[in-house]
């Protein structure tokens, strides 16, 4: 796992001044510094070193024919399957690492079919030293950043944004990007392919830039969320075939030469993949977060867990971290802005396994790709309120709550796609507009959340919800999980993002709410070969913390200086007077929406930690 960063431009800036940017993302790889110059191309890197660690797995990697220039940020997982599928001898190579395998590829098949044969988690960036171009590309899920800026004197890229708006090519030329601002204040963070300033493009799941020798950009994505309508439902072969996959994966993501650990709740998805690495592994530490907030503190059933799998198992409790010492830290891990506020126990978390490992292995990702959130359920029961006009659903709603039965979901949205858009972040777009007057959602937005199908089959929903999750929602928890990492050093890998994993996934058949109600019933059924069922948790909770008791307490002096001050971030187009009454409003207790205030703490917090103001 590292940070990397190019240009690619007529004139080139100095190498000192290129290597005080790449400085600002040394935390991502605090190993070793990489540099290489030819021409119209400059690449740096910083390493953080987990397959050969010696200085022979160093970047930027030349492949074998010299043609081509390599620098990633990730893993290849499947590099040793590609390394045997093209007889690759050992006598060849000079390291033991994955970026090597890829320059072999890249030798005999050139950049567009070697990104489709990788599996894994990377940002990869390939300067093609014969035809003068540029290739930029992200893996499938979207796992590791990669962020471009297109200027008059020529393009940039770099795993963290601060390196694009900080750029000398780019930083007086700075203009905010209406719709990419909108759409944070609705979701919480900003969605590929913008960035906050024109100009610049956080690259898509799935996609890759080529910007040629003329210096002309084009965009290209290589993979497809097609599901199928050939399915298989949730049989017990079904699931041997699941465990099968996921058990064969293992090996691969626990492959290091450096100590491997994980993270632990108390559901579904981590105490699999705990329990099939524990399997093959007798050596596993764990790591949970805890919370007094018990509502949804998983830490005692992720102890239960721990304890039944005999692995050691390290709870780190959020309550006692003295949030005011390592808040500014957190913001600082983010170079743009972002208000999920999962993301402090999760930065508290890496911060903590930070001290003994360099990689750690996530459950991330299976909530979206088998149906695991209650909000899938909801948007089935409540489908049919959308058959009938907004004026009814009132009506109906009045009549009810006479009965004693309060239904309030989506009685005022026009369909099911805006129903789902409000529920995605913390404001309403009602709210939105009355803070940003000027306020327009992204096209990409507008895109992801168009579902006015109101009497489409429930199968169909559920394939739209799904590619709906993949896209909108886990972007923001990817983020969330490389940002605080990498902040910390860390690699934390995702076996459930495994292209093999989505692949099986796609081919699932949609039965949730259809023929049973439970989420995620084909992983529950897994998880039962290694966990007795009475202590496996019965009803999702996801880890959170108190954001409410943090703000009227711990950090209520920090939000109101910050958001009463006179610099507020973007006061020219933002109203001041509104953010400032919403904000007065939640400490007199006539609103009560704490991820609203802290969004806009959040929008100031990022510009204060990066000079903006």
């Amino acid at each position: 796992m590292c940070g990397i960063f190019g240009e690619f431009g007529e004139v080139l800036t100095p190498k000192n001044l290129f290597m005080d940017i790449l400085k600002l993302s040394q935390e991502r790889g605090p190993d070793m510094i990489g540099y290489f110059k030819d021409n119209n191309i400059q690449f740096g890197f910083n390493r953080l070193s987990i397959l050969d660690i010696t200085a022979k797995g160093n970047q930027p990697f030349i492949s074998p024919s010299n043609r081509f220039v390599i620098i990633c940020n990730g893993e290849i997982i499947n590099y040793k399957i590609l390394k045997k599928k093209m007889n690759i001898s050992d006598k060849t190579l000079k390291s033991n690492s994955d970026i090597e395998i890829v320059g072999h590829l890249l030798d005999r098949w050139g950049f567009e079919k070697t990104i489709k044969m990788l599996r894994g988690m990377f940002a990869i960036a390939v300067f093609d030293k014969l035809q003068q171009e540029l290739y930029i590309g992200r893996d499938p899920a979207g796992i590791k950043p990669i962020y471009c800026g297109k200027t008059k004197k020529g393009f940039i890229f770099a795993s963290q944004y601060d390196q694009i708006f900080k750029h000398s090519w780019f930083s007086k030329n700075k203009i905010i990007n209406i719709n990419a601002l909108s759409d944070y204040l609705k979701l919480g963070y900003i969605p590929h392919s913008m960035a906050l300033f024109q100009d610049s493009y956080m690259i898509g799941p799935g996609e890759y830039y080529l910007i040629d020798k003329n210096f002309n950009l084009k965009t290209f994505n290589y993979f497809n969320f097609d599901q199928t309508n050939i399915y298989e439902e949730s049989s017990f072969e079904s699931v041997s075939k699941f465990e099968k996959i996921l058990s064969n994966l293992i090996p691969e993501y626990i492959n290091a030469d450096v100590p491997v650990g994980a993270f632990l709740s108390g559901g579904i998805d981590s105490p699999l993949i705990n329990s099939i690495i524990n399997k093959s592994s007798n050596c596993l530490t764990a790591y949970t977060i805890s919370s007094y907030h018990s509502e949804v503190d998983e830490s005692l059933n992720a102890k239960e867990i721990s304890k039944y799998l005999n692995i050691k198992h390290v709870i780190k409790d959020f309550n006692d971290s003295n949030i005011t010492k390592w808040l500014d830290k957190h913001f600082h891990a983010f170079s743009e802005p972002f208000s999920d506020f999962s993301s402090l126990p999760t930065f508290l978390l890496s911060q903590e396994a930070s001290k003994s490992f360099k990689v750690m292995i996530s459950g991330d990702g299976a909530d979206e790709l088998f149906w695991g959130y209650p909000r899938f359920l909801s948007t089935i029961k409540y489908k049919n309120w959308f058959n009938f006009q907004p004026y009814m659903r009132r009506i109906a709603a009045s009549f009810l709550r006479k009965t004693g039965r309060y239904i309030t979901s989506g009685i005022e949205c026009e369909d099911i796609g805006e129903w789902v858009f409000q529920r995605m972040g913390p404001f309403f777009a009602e709210d939105v507009s009355k803070i940003f007057p000027k306020y327009t959602f992204s096209s990409q937005t507008r895109k992801l959340y168009n579902f006015s199908d109101k009497y489409s089959e429930d199968e169909y929903l559920l394939k739209w919800l799904k590619k709906n999750e993949y896209f909108g929602h886990m972007q923001r928890r990817l983020l969330k999980v490389d940002r605080t990492s990498m902040a910390n050093s860390l690699e934390v890998r995702v076996p459930f993002l495994d292209q093999n994993i989505i692949d099986f996934s796609l081919k699932i058949k949609p039965e949730l709410g259809i023929k049973h109600n439970e989420p995620k019933i084909l992983l529950k059924k897994c998880l039962k070969n290694y966990l007795p069922e009475n202590i496996m948790l019965k009803k999702k909770q996801g880890f959170s913390i108190d954001l409410n008791n943090l703000l009227r307490n711990e950090l209520k002096e920090q939000v109101e200086d910050t958001i009463f001050s006179k610099n507020l971030y973007l006061s020219e187009i933002i109203d001041q007077v509104e953010i400032k009454e919403h904000v007065k409003k939640y400490y007199l207790n006539v609103n009560n929406n704490p991820w609203e205030v802290w969004t806009i703490f959040a929008l100031n917090k990022f510009a204060t930690t990066h000079d903006l103001l």
